[in-house]
């Protein structure tokens, strides 16, 4: 027996783990924790945790169990839990050995198997309560509008306008002491992970109690505070890593943090350096695409060159400038207006996933361009939409889906309420001119702080870094368009004995490029505690447009040492994972890190 939705299943609100099937394969529970872990206000209200866990492919009694890795897909507000479902299989695919536990002795061997937990975090998804906002119709209505800052003084004063008297709603439904958004920063998520750590480590002992049918006598009960924490955050989710080394140095264990955010930057609130590799990346689209020839990317001509694509990129950004076409594409979706800022968000989140989506956007572009008088933007806007499918939800999911990414951010940020508009129109125009692809886009989701005039009880302030127990791994791609490399080695460098991988690819974090050099990196630092070498780069194994390359002699020996199909398994498994994370960084559009 499954249950098919979180919501089905019966919980009883525990102080413990008590995990359930759910989903068919998978194991859920909730975990009750305090509101409040520092000013002792509201003793009596909880948060109830929702946590997914694929379980490991040995029983915890096994030698070679490796314990659980929680997981965060980023945001701030991205579900955990969903991530999980989605993902985690191909994530335990990758982490874990190569052999098949069912035909490997466990006596001698070196092979490890872990648990994947998903959560989400206090406010997110099915962790209750949830951070939401009490608006009136009007304010509400606002979520409904079209309205898109395109680099216009215009545009931008109506959206600051909008975003005032929304802010201002929803700082008034704030003044409840018990209001969740008070208690939504990464202080208090890193608190709750390292509950969850301390719990499974409790479940875990009585758990193997259970399996081996000792008697209590013979039971070696967990010792509290000694469990230390496995992890694997992407984007915001390495903020949540940073803060968690910065606060708990001892209870640090293997902590993989991938598509850096710099956080001490990130803690100002209204970051700016997050944009510096975006057009690096921007030109990586227009050569792959003029390498690849027209027969792989619609918007190549035969023997054209970087700069020609760059070019017809420009006439179609222009083109909608002058003439927005309205595409109506069926399913029960309204009418899409297709403008140049649109195009411009599509070409800025089609960097994320340069392996599934350069082709996608090229093909649909091409058939935006004029031919014989007609512009066909039916395929655009279906792109568009598989992008970013929260201008398709309803004004409710819109509000909420913002309230909880701007909770968190403006929260765990110096509070910005100060900021004049001509101060925040200047921002914008820094951001512009760093990109005209990603900076609307960013200006637009940091609209919202200066209007947030509730503040958290309690924020980690830093400072970032530290001795921690063990050395932290730090990933970062040569064109990360909302994550630049830099993050990762400033960031590495405020903790003691971490090292900065480099991953020479385009796309935000490594698993948006196949690269068999990290992964095997990544396997040596979870199951040795073996990093890289200072300085170390990893190319990656395929490119975008369908170009695979081989696999290096001493790669395949390194990281798939048994059979020559546990390469095809493997690389399978990591196609899987960049469909799932397709998925689910194409089901909002709310974070310019995600």
């Amino acid at each position: 027996m499954f249950n098919d939705t979180f919501q089905s299943l019966s919980f009883e609100f525990s102080k413990n783990l008590s995990f359930q099937p759910c989903y068919r394969d998978f194991q859920c529970a909730r975990l009750q924790l305090p509101l409040d872990y520092w000013n002792g206000t509201n003793p009596n209200e909880t948060v109830s945790l929702a946590i997914l866990k694929i379980p490991a492919r040995v029983p915890v009694s096994d030698t070679r169990y490796g314990g659980p890795i929680l997981i965060n897909p980023g945001g701030p507000g991205e579900s955990g839990t969903a991530w999980a479902r989605k993902a985690g299989l191909m994530l335990q695919t990758l982490v874990d050995s190569a052999e098949d536990p069912a035909v490997c002795a466990q006596l001698d061997s070196k092979a490890k198997y872990y648990d994947i937990i998903g959560f989400d975090p206090r406010g997110v998804g099915e962790t209750t309560p949830s951070a939401s906002c009490s608006l009136d119709e009007l304010s509400e209505n606002y979520w409904l509008q079209d309205d898109y800052y395109e680099g216009s003084n215009t545009t931008l004063r109506r959206l600051w306008a909008i975003n005032q008297d929304v802010g201002s709603a929803c700082s008034h439904s704030s003044k409840a002491g018990d209001d969740i958004k008070k208690y939504l920063t990464a202080a208090s998520v890193a608190r709750d992970m390292l509950e969850i750590v301390e719990k499974h480590a409790e479940w875990k002992a009585n758990e193997t109690l259970r399996i081996s049918n000792e008697t209590d006598a013979a039971h070696v009960p967990y010792v509290n505070g000694t469990a230390k924490l496995q992890y694997w955050g992407i984007s915001y989710g390495t903020f949540l890593g940073s803060t968690f080394a910065s606060m708990y140095p001892s209870r640090v264990g293997r902590l993989i943090l991938d598509g850096v955010v710099d956080a001490e930057d990130y803690l100002q609130t209204l970051w700016i350096d997050n944009l510096n590799d975006t057009e690096k990346a921007m030109a990586h689209f227009y050569t792959t695409c003029a390498t690849a020839g027209p027969e792989k990317c619609g918007l190549a001509a035969t023997n054209a060159t970087a700069a020609d694509v760059e070019k017809r990129v420009a006439a179609i950004v222009d083109s909608v400038y002058h003439e927005p076409l309205v595409v109506s594409i069926g399913d029960g979706f309204r009418s899409k207006y297709i403008t140049d800022r649109e195009v411009r968000d599509v070409l800025f989140m089609m960097l994320y996933q340069p392996l599934d989506r350069f082709s996608r956007v090229a093909d649909s572009m091409a058939a935006l361009l004029r031919r014989d008088g007609h512009r066909d933007g039916t395929l655009f806007a279906r792109v568009s939409n598989s992008f970013k499918p929260v201008f398709w939800k309803s004004a409710v999911e819109q509000q909420e889906a913002a309230t909880v990414y701007r909770a968190i951010r403006c929260s765990d940020g110096d509070s910005v309420t100060k900021m004049s508009f001509n101060d925040f129109e200047a921002y914008a125009d820094e951001l512009m001119a760093l990109s005209p692809f990603g900076g609307a886009f960013v200006a637009e989701m940091s609209l919202g702080c200066p209007a947030m005039t509730y503040r958290p009880l309690y924020r980690f302030r830093g400072p970032m870094g530290g001795n921690t127990s063990r050395p932290i791994l730090w990933i970062g791609n040569t064109a990360d368009p909302i994550s630049p490399l830099k993050n990762a080695f400033k960031m590495a460098s405020l903790f003691e004995g971490s090292v900065a991988l480099t991953q020479n690819s385009t796309g935000h974090g490594s698993y948006t490029a196949l690269s068999f050099c990290t992964l095997g990196h990544i396997r040596a630092y979870l199951h040795k505690g073996v990093l890289p070498p200072p300085d170390t780069v990893c190319q990656p194994d395929e490119l975008p447009f369908g170009v695979v390359l081989p696999l290096s002699s001493a790669e395949m020996s390194e990281l798939l040492p048994l059979h020559e199909i546990e390469h095809k398994e493997r690389k399978e498994a990591r196609k899987n994972l960049r469909q799932a994370q397709r998925k689910l960084s194409g089901s909002r559009l709310s974070d310019p890190e995600d």
